[in-house]
């Protein structure tokens, strides 16, 4: 599963002044000031599919293992979703065959009502999970559902936690490390709807049960919400004591107030915005990796993106380092494969980027045996700045070599709708996967006849290279893989990822503490 990104149409400025106004009275002038763009549209880990959603709720609760940091510039940090971690387990161990998991919970982690975090709490959450159905089920099992991999979970005592699985999952602790690895209160949310099987919990999609390093203060949904430390916290104590989180959906406010310093720090700017702030006194521009791409989809089955030659053709008729500086002002990764930079297993040896080719696309347009000019359509989500660009580049360039691009403008339900339905000939989409490992992309993006294989792509032996991989434990085996898949997926040209985007954060100059995720983890964020 992808992770979601939802646009938002920007508000009148001076209703989002106002509303900002409102908001921003119940923050405390030590409080950490958080702005972002978009809100959550539920607070429920068993629920939640998408970026706005995870980066907020995440951070109310404790999972059984976490991924470690690195360093990153600027004296900021990244999480390293290479790296595994104990959390609430101190320890655990696999079975030989990979089947049976069994964690050994640390002692002292109490939930606030001072009931114990124990085995049953953690059986019941994960459990809670797979019974509801929703979108963490997809993370929790790595997307594996047919069957569902995880066939048992079971609390033998109040420290030992074992799943037991009906076939091999190299992915089994990254996926634990996710939002759907929560660990709720079970006396709380069985005093307030409890776990009906298929259906959401409306009290959940805008409260916490919480167990982790942060408590639910206050929260209005779609306007602003306050976290506290939880002082009962047996883990590392967060960086802030308090952070206010406002959700700013009217671009000017968003800006100004990253340029004045009301905010410390700021997502979900555009570009150009952030450009606007290089040299701002007070204020640091930072841009970090993620694997999200700008793409553009071409189905391997519709005319005429069903012929390899022209699919070739498209690929080196594209100015990828013009677009790199035009459309995301220097802040995106060029390359050429199945697998994004930031992803852990990426071979920058064998995914070397493409140099736009003119003469040799011409040259592949005419082998084709296809008619010039090639009449294609691409579709474009309604409101999207950067796809509008993208999709007006690539009609020039196309234009040169002999197809004739039509650009097609579809509002955002629509776009799901047809994108989803596979109805699209091509089509433009910043995609990334939901969980940052190798496996659960392919297993989505790359698999032969899977609904969310959004281009149809289908490279003969690929889907059996895949299964082993996700079986295996091996990281040697695992990266040997990847290699082979990566030389396969480039002979047949597929897709054009066109860059690797480059997420822009802005910190004001009183931050002292910054972790970089792609989902944040606010645990390490503090100010002087």
């Amino acid at each position: 599963m992808r992770i979601s990104f939802r646009n938002h149409a920007l508000r009148a400025v001076l209703a989002a002044g106002a509303s900002v106004i409102a908001m921003q009275a119940s923050a405390q002038s030590s409080d950490l000031v958080v702005n972002a763009g978009v809100a959550p549209s539920t607070l429920d880990p068993a629920w939640a599919c998408g970026l706005p959603e995870i980066s907020f709720l995440q951070n109310f609760y404790v999972r059984l293992v976490q991924h470690g940091t690195k360093e990153s510039h600027e004296g900021t940090r990244e999480i390293d979703y290479s790296v595994v971690e104990p959390y609430l387990a101190d320890s655990w161990e696999m079975s030989e065959d990979g089947l049976v998991y069994t964690f050994h919970l640390k002692e002292g982690f109490t939930f606030p009502s001072g009931a114990p975090i124990d085995a049953e709490a953690v059986r019941y959450s994960l459990q809670r999970v797979m019974d509801m159905a929703g979108c963490g089920r997809f993370f929790l099992t790595d997307g594996h559902l047919d069957p569902v991999i995880i066939e048992n979970i079971e609390a033998p005592d109040a420290a030992t936690v074992v799943i037991t699985l009906n076939a091999p999952n190299g992915n089994m602790l990254g996926d634990l490390a996710t939002h759907a690895g929560s660990i709720v209160d079970p006396a709380l949310v069985e005093a307030n709807g409890g776990v009906a099987p298929g259906e959401p919990n409306e009290w959940m999609s805008s409260n916490v049960a919480a167990s982790g390093p942060f408590l639910l203060e206050s929260y209005s949904p779609n306007q602003t919400a306050r976290m506290v430390a939880n002082p009962g916290f047996a883990g590392i104590a967060p960086a802030s004591d308090a952070i206010t989180v406002n959700w700013i959906s009217a671009a000017p406010t968003l800006l100004l107030q990253a340029r004045t310093g009301q905010a410390d720090i700021t997502f979900d700017l555009s570009k150009q915005a952030a450009k606007s702030l290089e040299g701002n006194e007070g204020t640091r521009v930072l841009a970090y990796s993620n694997p999200f791409v700008q793409q553009l989809m071409l189905n391997n089955t519709k005319a005429p993106w069903d012929n390899v030659l022209v699919r070739q053709a498209a690929a080196l008729a594209i100015p990828y380092e013009d677009i790199i500086e035009r459309v995301a002002y220097g802040w995106g990764t060029a390359y050429y494969g199945p697998i994004p930079p930031a992803l852990p297993g990426f071979n920058p040896a064998l995914s070397a980027p493409l140099a736009m080719d003119l003469d040799r696309a011409r040259e592949l347009i005419a082998e084709s045996g296809l008619e010039t000019p090639i009449q294609a359509e691409l579709t474009i989500q309604e409101g999207d700045a950067a796809q509008q660009q993208l999709a007006t580049v690539v009609q020039s360039t196309f234009g040169e070599i002999g197809i004739d691009l039509s650009i097609r403008v579809a509002p955002g339900a629509e776009f799901q709708d047809l994108t989803q339905g596979h109805q699209l000939p091509a089509f433009m989409r910043l995609d990334g996967p939901g969980v940052f490992e190798v496996g659960y992309y392919w297993g989505y993006d790359l698999k032969c006849g899977i609904s969310f294989n959004l281009t149809d792509t289908c490279i003969p032996g690929v889907d059996e290279m895949i299964d082993e991989m996700r079986a295996s434990s091996d990281p040697d085996r695992r990266q040997a893989i990847m290699d082979e898949v990566t030389a396969m997926w480039r002979d047949n040209w597929p897709k054009i990822p066109i860059y690797e985007d480059k997420p822009v954060v802005v910190l004001s100059d009183t931050v002292s503490e910054f972790t970089f995720a792609p989902l944040p983890d606010y645990r390490y964020w503090g100010k002087n």
